[in-house]
């Protein structure tokens, strides 16, 4: 298969993909088309049982020949797919049951901490306002896993320190999590247009594991404004499949905007 025939975006659908299994529960953000991509390719590939939460519903998609694209996280569309309604009350009551979903953050720290509240020392004069926190605190402490998703991957995003902590993932690293009383499993994969990143066993600083074609470490490091960990044995991202590829282009994304 030709490296040059498949972007960084479906490289990073297909990654998501293979971490779900069949009979999880997970949230497929509105605005989070690639996470989405990569939930619906494990649905329609390997995971029909799969219970999705779109919006404020559960949805299914198996018989669709081709999914459209959701932009509006009210986009009445959803209802065609729904196979009933899941209020944010109930989302909140049951976030335990949650095996998987995804966060963002205008700036990330080597613990998986993460900010969506500002940039800036001072929160009543910030430099660069976020989209704040909503509901991401809650989630983050009480499901079962997450990823952290970063559509940039460079030094004011990946930092020291962040200005704000609005999710918590390692803390302060060891078992300084669990020293809180957070229940949920905390950050597992770190997803970048450079690299995918996990955390150590035992530090839980963040650790590069695959990276992306035509990028090497170096790049990496040099865009990484902490510590990242480097192990010895670094792979590239593993290729997908023809079923995946073929899935992935055909029906998860026929426009192609993951080609972009």
């Amino acid at each position: 298969m030709n490296w040059m025939d498949i972007t960084t975006k479906e490289l990073q659908a297909v990654f998501i993909s293979r971490i779900i299994k069949n009979g999880w529960y997970v949230i497929a953000g509105i605005g989070a088309p690639i996470p989405r991509a990569g939930i619906m390719l494990a649905h329609l590939t390997q995971c029909p049982d799969l219970r999705i939460i779109m919006s404020d519903y559960f949805v299914e998609f198996l018989n669709e020949e081709e999914l459209r694209d959701f932009t509006s996280y009210s986009d009445p569309g959803l209802e065609k797919n729904a196979e009933y309604t899941f209020s944010p009350e109930l989302r909140y009551e049951t976030a335990r049951l949650i095996d998987l979903m995804f966060l963002g953050g205008i700036q990330i720290d080597t613990y998986g901490n993460t900010n969506l509240i500002g940039i800036g020392q001072d929160f009543r004069g910030l430099k660069l306002r976020g989209a704040g926190s909503i509901g991401a605190p809650s989630m983050a402490s009480l499901t079962k896993r997450y990823i952290i998703f970063s559509n940039n991957h460079n030094e004011r995003t990946f930092v020291d320190h962040c200005d704000f902590i609005s999710t918590v993932g390692w803390h302060k690293g060891g078992n300084s999590r669990k020293q809180l009383g957070l229940p949920g499993g905390g950050p597992i994969y770190v997803i970048s247009p450079l690299c995918i990143m996990d955390f150590t066993e035992d530090t839980k600083q963040m650790r590069l594991k695959h990276l992306m074609p035509g990028v090497k470490k170096e790049d990496v490091v040099k865009n990484t404004g902490f510590d990242l960990i480097i192990p010895g044995d670094i792979s590239l991202i593993p290729p997908p499949s023809e079923i995946e590829i073929g899935t992935l282009r055909t029906r998860v994304d026929p426009k192609g905007l993951l080609r972009i």
